[in-house]
């Protein structure tokens, strides 16, 4: 029993690894072109370059959305205007009325740029546009232009009745901006795209087997349904009111369009065009494009693009604290990551605070590891005893009765020499949900994104660029194996002493401060074995 029920422990473990591995959200596809960029501003909300005339002479955003607009109204040429607070910075064209740059201002790329969310992609439905898409494709149209208070409004009529008018605004603060769109006449039947994606992702991140790109993100009936680009064939709807936001998000940023009121299907549809790789040969990239249908022509919305903080995203609710999702000890995450946030604070180092962290948790649950460690010596050094009993009914395997009679033996056993069999496992079982709520919690949590912590590693979220930690946990994993007593019979141990190569190889790609988390656990584990051995009067070693 104490050796299947280690066995099944072990495995568990093993599991969930490989099963990150093997199903790792899909790689992130290489920018193709350079992004453009905002330019920076400050402080309050500030909008830059004038408003023109409109083409045909009439003032622009002159008419009331309850009547028809009657004189043709367009731009005379394509321009750009520019929105900032202090945490984002908006790029909107005229062409299309669309987004062209969205910057969020207190994080960096990997270069030390303005984090641009706007992504490129080779195809003419951007990224992020909040652009209208018709029945003949997608808006290019020229509006005319009005800076308001906060934002900017544009306005085009075809002088026949078909008309568009849309407004931006940002938020003095935070991350909002908010959407207004109405239609009239030919131009009602459209739907607004939040776009085919967000963000280019730099090579550090292509690299992380937890990075994702592309993947639609929409909240559905206070649930959270996760589309992959490279899985969805069909275009798959939703009803609109129960849609509570839609967009894209990826393991550190989210950029979504919450409804304000009636709001049509919401459509996620597969897109595909030719790009050139890096090689120079052409190849076929996959996208979504999310798109919203408009109710009698209108819609009201607020484009949230923001870091996946936790605190911020509880703060925003409606749901979308929910894309920060650590799994299935989603709550003992949090609480490790609030306490990880208190030990940052003294310390300094996102590196030293996840070592302290690790300290603290394994000083915790000594005694658990102590009572482990005793029961598993124990049944060690009944093994002999036990392989006598297990001789003894060798030829009598198939007879359930001998084999019963086998087992109350052993029981037997164990109760004469005052050895639980289930005393080396339980206590390990109680530690697997905290190993793995401390896995997924280093691994997403966007306070490692660009944290460094000493000489060569400058980036937690990122793999270690030599390999150091790894090769290190590795170690101190065989280590630890080497000081634990021997389990299960011969062909199980053998499959045991290949885990440390297999840990060391799956986890070359991980990101650094996970990595570390578990050479500081296994390096911590050592310890506490070495003590337990020295308060029961056992040598070191095996």
């Amino acid at each position: 029993m104490e050796k299947r029920l280690l066995l099944a422990f072990v495995l568990s473990a093993v599991l969930f690894a490989v099963w990150a591995v093997l199903f790792p959200p899909p790689r992130p596809v290489p920018p193709v072109e350079p992004a453009p960029t905002a330019a920076d501003g400050g402080g309050a909300v500030t909008a830059e370059t004038p408003a023109p005339e409109a083409a045909s002479g009439a003032p622009v955003g002159g008419a009331e959305a309850d009547e028809p607009v009657v004189e043709a109204v367009e731009g005379a040429a394509e321009e750009r205007v520019r929105l900032a607070n202090d945490e984002l910075a908006l790029e909107v064209s005229n062409r299309g009325a669309a987004i062209t740059s969205l910057v969020l201002r207190r994080f960096t790329g990997d270069q030390g740029e303005p984090l641009e969310l706007v992504q490129t992609v080779a195809h003419p439905q951007r990224a992020l546009p909040m652009q209208l898409v018709c029945a003949d494709g997608v808006d290019e149209r020229l509006y005319s232009t009005e800076r308001t208070d906060r934002g900017v409004r544009f306005l085009w009529s075809d002088g026949r009745g078909g008309a568009v008018e849309k407004e931006l605004e940002l938020a003095a603060s935070g991350y909002s901006v908010l959407v207004s769109v109405t239609t009239r006449g030919s131009s009602r039947g459209c739907g607004l795209s939040v776009g085919t994606g967000m963000r280019d992702t730099s090579a550090a991140e292509r690299e992380n087997r937890f990075a994702s790109w592309g993947d639609a993100t929409i909240g559905v009936g206070g649930k959270v349904e996760k589309i992959r680009r490279d899985k969805l064939k069909e275009p798959e709807t939703f009803p609109g009111e129960t849609v509570g936001f839609a967009g894209f998000s990826d393991t550190y940023f989210l950029s979504v369009l919450r409804p304000r009121g009636a709001v049509g299907q919401v459509r996620v549809s597969p897109l595909e065009y030719q790009s050139l790789d890096g090689t120079g040969e052409k190849e076929t990239q996959k996208v979504l494009r999310i798109t919203l249908d408009l109710v009698a022509g209108n819609l009201e919305g607020e484009l949230l693009s923001a870091p996946k903080d936790y605190d911020l995203l509880q703060a925003i609710g409606g749901g979308v604290e929910r894309t920060l999702d650590f799994g299935w000890f989603h709550i003992i995450s949090v609480a490790f990551l609030k306490a990880l946030r208190w030990i940052h604070g003294w310390a300094g180092n996102w590196g030293v605070a996840i070592v302290l962290l690790t300290l603290g948790i394994r000083i915790l649950l000594f005694p658990l590891m102590h009572t482990s460690t005793v029961s598993m010596r124990k049944m060690a050094k009944l093994q002999p005893k036990v392989k006598v009993l297990q001789e003894k009914y060798k030829k009598q395997k198939g007879d359930p009765k001998a084999r019963a009679k086998m087992n109350q033996e052993m029981m037997d056993l164990y109760r004469a020499e005052g050895v639980n069999p289930m005393g080396g496992c339980l206590p390990m079982l109680v530690q697997l949900p905290i190993l793995w709520a401390l896995y997924t919690l280093f691994a997403y949590a966007i306070e490692l994104r660009h944290a460094p912590f000493v000489l060569w590693i400058h980036d937690l979220s990122a793999r270690d660029p030599y390999y150091v930690t790894p090769i290190l946990m590795t170690a101190t994993m065989w280590l630890q194996q080497r000081l634990a007593p021997p389990v299960g019979d011969p062909q199980q141990q053998k499959i045991f002493r290949w885990m440390p190569l297999i840990f060391g190889v799956m986890f070359m790609g991980f990101p650094s401060g996970l990595v570390l988390y578990w050479l500081a656990n296994n390096v911590i584990t050592i310890i506490q074995q070495e003590v337990t051995l020295r308060m029961i009067g056992e040598r070191r070693g095996r």
